[in-house]
């Protein structure tokens, strides 16, 4: 009956690190890197848009949904240049060979490249801002939109409890040093997002744009995190647009997708973004 009481109990403490390391990406194909390797990596994949002058200029990294960049991020990426901020457009499926049909089968749905790993290109990124010659490394900000928005939020929940995302050996020192804001149009906060029960790290202020009756990502999980995240401290605010869909401001979907570009609303969130960078980044 001992043996039996032992035996089990090693079984559960065997199966509590399994999960652990299976939670830390160990057990599975999931390659890890160092922070300065991922950045190498990724640069190669990494758009850059350089104001006009000298610099140093403030800096935005901009992160693309799950369906890839699709002209968004170098829309804004050119309208952040034109705004006195460099822009930096990381391609996460670019990097790991993903097109776009293979984004939409297994991407979107989750099955491939969760928020926790590519919080690592969020971190690998910031690296690269950091070794910029022209980019000023203390007042970075960043955009995200649907899974990029969820990416962003995600890496706020791995600081605060030290744990590095998935795709990294270790947590950088300081990772999110010089960040002063995100701003996120319609990001998932479904199962599994940790934000629903896991809290930011503090110092980085969020706001939102959600799409109300939103198809893809719930608007309403979105409220509920941010309610529940503004009632532990957090910094957050956030608008619900009304009349249009996930993604308004793509303006290539598929003709089954059921999402519309609406290019009226899509001027409203550039004038968003743009007034997001002038008040978190004045000169």
């Amino acid at each position: 009956m001992i043996a039996a009481i032992i035996l089990m109990a090693l079984l559960a403490v065997a199966g509590g690190l399994y999960a652990a390391a299976r939670a830390r990406g160990f057990g599975s194909d999931l390659p890890q890197y160092r922070l300065v390797a991922l950045a190498a990596k990724l640069r190669r994949a990494t758009r850059v848009y350089v104001p006009e002058g000298p610099g140093p200029f403030p800096a935005v990294i901009l992160l693309h949904g799950c369906g890839g960049p699709r002209g968004v991020t170098e829309r804004y990426g050119r309208l952040a240049a034109a705004n006195g901020v460099i822009a930096f457009a990381p391609d996460s499926l670019a990097m790991r060979s993903i097109s776009y049909d293979e984004a939409l089968a297994k991407v979107c749905t989750g099955a491939r490249l969760r928020a926790p790993e590519r919080s690592g290109d969020l971190l690998a990124t910031l690296e690269i801002v950091r070794r910029h010659p022209r980019a000023d490394s203390r007042r970075i900000v960043v955009a995200g939109w649907s899974h990029g928005g969820w990416t962003l939020l995600d890496t706020l929940t791995l600081v605060k409890d030290g744990k590095p995302p998935l795709n990294l050996f270790h947590l950088p020192h300081r990772a999110l040093r010089g960040v002063k804001a995100g701003l996120v149009f319609y990001p998932f906060n479904g199962f599994p997002a940790r934000s629903r029960g896991r809290n930011w790290a503090e110092g980085v202020p969020i706001e939102a744009i959600l799409v109300e009756a939103d198809s893809v990502c719930d608007e309403t999980e979105s409220i509920r995190v941010f309610e529940r995240q503004k009632a532990e401290g957090a910094d957050v605010s956030w608008q619900i647009w009304t009349g249009v869909t996930h993604g308004f401001d793509e303006d290539n979907h598929l003709a089954t997708s059921g999402l519309v570009f609406d290019p009226e609303k899509a001027k409203a969130a550039e004038a968003a973004f743009t007034d997001f960078l002038k008040r978190r980044l004045p000169g």
